[in-house]
């Protein structure tokens, strides 16, 4: 089981380029820049990297659900994604403390302590990325409950589980008040990325196994959200990010995540050229600790005007965007160098293997 998977590396960075391209380009998705060349492109970018954290849990849900968990794996898991959290959640802290002043210029170790407490309690205060990490330790602890199950269940009962799913999701999505949504909320939020991440692998269809289709609902996912961001911003005469939003539980990313998951899951990568499988492993590895640096490292290199926020095309976020995934990995992988660093490094290294010498049992 400490065996890497190979397309899943592949998904793994594909992820981590989606989600650093959504935080690069956010800054365009400014309301001054209304209905101008460079918020369209602003909502270009943000509407066809919605995929990112999707993949992610996707990722997690299937290494994690294709074999029954117990509760004695949950402190390692804990361990695992929360101490190096712990320590960029408080090196950020430090940081807005120090550089940003955002407790004033008289601020005391007292001060800081009550800063770094809040935000333990609410880590979206410090750096809006971080709501990822509670929310995957949610899933891993709900995990052995919900491995037993799946691990047991007749494919029509997990497809029961992801349509109730969907629906309590889309009707949600469109802020339909009705009491039953409100004692349904237990089927919403990324548990069905994260059964779907297994689902997807396990179900004999041949549509699941066709990398057009799968294409096709990434291509389509992007559309709706582009068009439908545009669409409400012109009626409403103001920026509208109804179809961007955070968790991304949201019909266009939900599609395109989807879509993704099929492509590269379908895709034979030992037809790749070696190096660049080397170099996907490399990311793949230090992915967890890339997505946590990444906000300080674009401000960093925003700083130090290597990038520049204000004045992105869409080449422009592409470029951004792979010279931030280098930056934050060469930072993981010096970490990972430092005996005292290493911990928090979050780097895990893996003998990697094909998907043609994987072995997954199909369910009907």
């Amino acid at each position: 089981m400490d065996k890497r998977l190979l397309w899943i590396d592949w998904m793994k960075t594909v992820a981590i380029f989606g989600i650093i391209g959504i935080h690069v380009s956010s800054q365009l998705l400014n309301p001054d820049f209304l209905f101008s060349l460079k918020w369209y492109q602003g909502v270009f970018a943000a509407s066809a990297f919605r995929f990112g954290v999707i993949l992610f849990i996707m990722a997690s849900g299937y290494l994690t659900l294709r074999r029954q968990q117990t509760i004695y794996e949950i402190p390692k898991r804990f361990k695992r994604i929360f101490v190096p959290f712990a320590f960029w959640l408080i090196l950020y802290c430090i940081i807005k403390v120090v550089f940003q002043n955002v407790l004033g210029p008289t601020w005391n170790l007292g001060d800081l302590l009550g800063f770094i407490y809040r935000g333990f309690l609410d880590p979206t205060v410090i750096s809006i990325q971080f709501w990822f990490v509670y929310m995957i330790l949610g899933l891993y602890i709900f995990s052995p409950i919900l491995s037993r199950w799946i691990q047991n269940a007749p494919i029509k009962e997990i497809e029961y589980a992801l349509w109730i799913w969907i629906i309590v999701s889309i009707l949600q999505f469109f802020n339909v008040n009705s009491l039953i949504l409100d004692y349904s909320r237990y089927f919403t939020g990324a548990i069905g990325y994260f059964i779907f991440g297994y689902y997807l692998t396990v179900k004999d269809d041949d549509l699941y196994r066709n990398r057009t289709f799968g294409m096709m609902l990434f291509l389509v996912g992007t559309a709706i959200t582009f068009f439908g961001t545009i669409s409400f911003s012109m009626v409403s005469f103001d920026q509208s990010l109804f179809f961007i939003k955070l968790g991304d539980i949201t019909p266009g990313a939900c599609l395109q995540g989807i879509g993704l998951f099929i492509v590269i899951f379908n895709t034979n990568f030992d037809n790749f050229n070696s190096r660049i499988n080397n170099i996907v492993m490399k990311l793949s590895e230090s992915s967890y600790g890339i997505y946590l640096a990444n906000i300080l490292v674009i401000k960093v290199l925003e700083k130090i005007h290597i990038i520049n926020l204000d004045s992105f095309t869409l080449l422009s976020i592409i470029i951004s965007t792979v010279l931030v995934i280098i930056v934050s990995a060469a930072v993981i992988d010096i970490m990972n160098m430092i005996p005292v660093l290493r911990i928090f490094s979050s780097k895990k290294a893996g003998k990697t293997i094909s998907i043609k010498n994987l072995k997954i049992k199909k369910r009907v």
